[in-house]
């Protein structure tokens, strides 16, 4: 009964934050807050310096109801435009760390080269269907989905019915071998609460290739060190790369 009466005094408000500015140096105010005669606030170090030395100059007080207001303020994520419901406190280094690892922080590069967008992994998924075209194959955990890919296709999108957490299948060629090179990244809003492994093998049933890879979330630079690889010789009848993906999530 008292944690809903603790809950119940929260509410959502409209803060202009440039009211929480010293007055007279213009940084962040952190309690202690000080207040002079005439209404002006004052950081810490202000009030230190402009101690009155004369009638003339006007004293500070300590402002507790403005340190309040402070100490229980949370702010939305800097983020909040592209997606995030986060709100943080706003006092300590919860904002930054946040900031910082936010995965709808629009830093995230489209995979196909030569496209200049960028958006939050979550919006990614988006603009490849819609811009570039690319299905998305639905698939269950722990459950193998057959995809063929055509060896020109760099990627495939896949998500998962259980949760609709978006991955990317990579395809990369090296160009002297001409071997493909397939791995798999999270793309998703926010990452995955349990670690996920992807297994990659040839569909041949009678070829024993396949390859176990921790799933990372797309950090916007590398997709993984590891790579399930496939000589032009395995191609299927069609021309196309026959592949067995399932996704597996560690207990």
């Amino acid at each position: 009964m008292e944690a809903k009466e603790e809950a119940a005094e929260w509410t959502t408000a409209r803060l202009k934050l440039h009211i929480l500015r010293c007055d007279l140096c213009n940084g962040r105010l952190t309690p202690p807050v000080y207040q002079n005669e005439q209404g002006f606030a004052a950081c810490h170090k202000c009030q230190k310096t402009l101690t009155p030395s004369s009638s003339s100059t006007p004293g500070y007080i300590r402002n507790h109801a403005l340190e309040k207001v402070i100490e229980s303020l949370s702010i939305p994520c800097s983020h909040s435009a592209h997606g995030c419901n986060e709100y943080l406190p706003y006092l300590g280094s919860s904002i930054a760390n946040h900031e910082k690892d936010c995965s709808y922080a629009p830093r995230r590069r489209c995979f196909i080269k030569k496209c200049a967008f960028e958006a939050p992994n979550g919006a990614l998924v988006q603009h490849l269907t819609a811009e570039h075209r690319i299905k998305i194959h639905y698939f269950s955990y722990e459950v193998p989905l057959r995809v063929s890919i055509d060896p020109d296709e760099p990627l495939l999108v896949l998500r998962a019915s259980d949760d609709g957490v978006d991955f990317v299948l990579f395809n990369s060629v090296d160009k002297c071998s001409e071997y493909h090179n397939f791995s798999v990244v999270c793309c998703s809003q926010s990452r995955p609460s349990k670690k996920i492994f992807s297994k990659l093998a040839l569909a041949d049933e009678g070829i024993e290739i396949w390859l176990k890879i921790p799933v990372e979330q797309w950090d916007g630079l590398f997709c993984t060190t590891a790579f399930l690889v496939v000589p032009p010789y395995f191609y299927g009848p069609d021309g196309k790369i026959d592949l067995k993906v399932s996704m597996h999530v560690e207990d």
